[in-house]
């Protein structure tokens, strides 16, 4: 298989259609859009297909398996399919995947100590990822300097998280229950 050819951003229509061909289509209400989905439904429709293709990329392959069980396949895939490393584009996404990935790591009622701090630490990654692409495309000092203030923030919040968890007990006795 070749270079796929990236065409503009998708429609909300043709969105639609690839998540009713994968069984995922949100029901739409017949009197809200009786043409189907509208412009405004983009943003939610690509969410609904990005989990799909990160939940089936995830059952297919195994990073924690030695080798990894189809990771090479799934990152030539992907790579091909990507902008040259330098690419505006490019960065926002890995910055938008590694916010997704914050929220992700804290979603559960009451989050650990450390899944609270790998939600930092890629929050921190992901405004480290925006300054860089800012400074690149010649943004003002200002907005670089509010993103590595966060990021600063967001690793200071990391390591207070790290460093606050209970180390669990060595004794050489069992718990009594």
């Amino acid at each position: 298989m070749g270079r796929p050819t990236m065409r503009r951003p998708a429609s909300a229509r043709t969105l639609y259609s690839a998540l009713a061909d994968l069984g995922v289509a949100p029901k739409l209400d017949a009197r809200q859009r009786p043409d189907g989905p509208k412009r405004t439904d983009t943003a939610l429709l690509l969410g609904i297909l990005l989990a799909k293709t990160e939940l089936d990329a995830a059952t297919r392959a195994d990073p924690a398996q030695e080798p990894p069980r189809g990771l090479t396949q799934l990152l030539a895939g992907y790579c091909s399919a990507i902008p040259s490393p330098a690419d505006e584009t490019r960065l926002r996404l890995l910055s938008l995947r590694l916010v997704r990935s914050a929220i992700e790591a804290t979603l559960d009622d009451d989050p650990s100590p450390l899944a609270r701090a790998a939600g930092d630490l890629a929050l921190a990654a992901a405004s480290l990822i925006d300054a860089d692409r800012l400074t690149r495309t010649g943004a003002g000092p200002a907005a670089v300097n509010a993103c590595t203030d966060t990021a600063a923030q967001s690793l200071t919040a990391a390591t207070t998280g790290i460093n606050s968890r209970q180390p669990p007990e060595r004794s050489g006795r069992k718990p009594t229950p």
